[in-house]
């Protein structure tokens, strides 16, 4: 998609009345260990985690956990034979 310039000058406006850009950037303050990667995330995504990967193991089932990461987003295999930590960065 080619943006022209009056879309440009809409998208700036925008930003500048919602103040979108100005807000500090969210840490990442934790490393998630998953199947032999580190992954940083913050503190709200490692609760998220922590929880979903705690339902899996008292449930006796595998199951796909999301993680979002300051990468992107990946989707982790959780079994029995997996291992997972998480450490402040």
């Amino acid at each position: 998609m080619t943006m022209t310039p009056d879309f440009h000058l809409a998208v700036d406006d925008f930003a500048q009345e919602t103040a979108l850009g100005r807000r500090p950037s969210t840490r990442s303050r934790y490393i998630v260990n998953a199947l032999g990667r580190d992954f940083r995330v913050t503190d709200e995504m490692a609760r998220i985690f922590l929880n979903q990967v705690e339902r899996v193991a008292a449930t006796d089932a595998s199951a796909l956990v999301v993680l979002r990461h300051e990468e992107g987003v990946e989707l982790l295999l959780v079994t029995d034979d997996n291992s997972f930590s998480i450490r402040t960065a």
